[in-house]
């Protein structure tokens, strides 16, 4: 069952509704984003249901950490810790979220986006994989190992992971 949602950008005032909504480690990865809003690097949206929220997302126009994701990406935006709340999810707000992250990258001229998930998170591969995100052919695009986010305080991705892309132009499913 799909819901109406709010989609926008984060205020720093909205990061603290948060720590109810979607717990103390959502809420310290987009606490530590919103300098980088505020910079002009990147964008936190976040999806409202009833004036609460209900997930969240970064996008980030800076540079890969990655040296790999630097070679091959160059210039391509990365989207950051999509996240809904356990009891939203599969109900469309991930999709929503995505949808406007890539609207908002196109309407900035960008014609890719770019993300890593993590190889134990079939749940999600399985969501991008769907929607047109593609891996790159390129080898050393796989199996990545941790490296701190841009924003982190101490938070790195726990996983393996793989980088997948996306044409923002593509016909994306319903």
């Amino acid at each position: 069952m799909r819901v109406a949602v709010t989609i926008r950008a984060a205020a720093r005032d909205d990061i603290e509704l948060l720590l109810g909504s979607l717990g103390v480690e959502h809420h310290e990865f987009f606490l530590g984003r919103v300098p980088l809003q505020e910079k002009g690097l990147g964008e936190v949206l976040l999806a409202f249901e009833d004036g609460r929220p209900v997930g969240g997302v970064f996008l980030s126009w800076g540079l890969a950490t990655e040296p790999e994701v630097r070679r091959h990406l160059a210039g391509v935006p990365m989207i950051f810790h999509l996240h809904v709340a356990p009891a939203r999810r599969h109900r469309g707000i991930g999709r929503a979220l995505l949808r406007r992250a890539e609207a908002n990258l196109r309407a900035r001229g960008h014609r890719q986006v770019l993300l890593g998930v993590d190889k134990s998170n079939k749940v999600a591969r399985d969501l991008y994989l769907w929607l047109g995100f593609v891996q790159p052919a390129e080898p050393d695009l796989r199996d990545l190992r941790a490296t701190p986010e841009p924003g982190a305080r101490d938070h790195s991705v726990g996983d393996t992971y793989d980088i997948l892309v996306a044409d923002l132009h593509r016909t994306v499913p319903g």
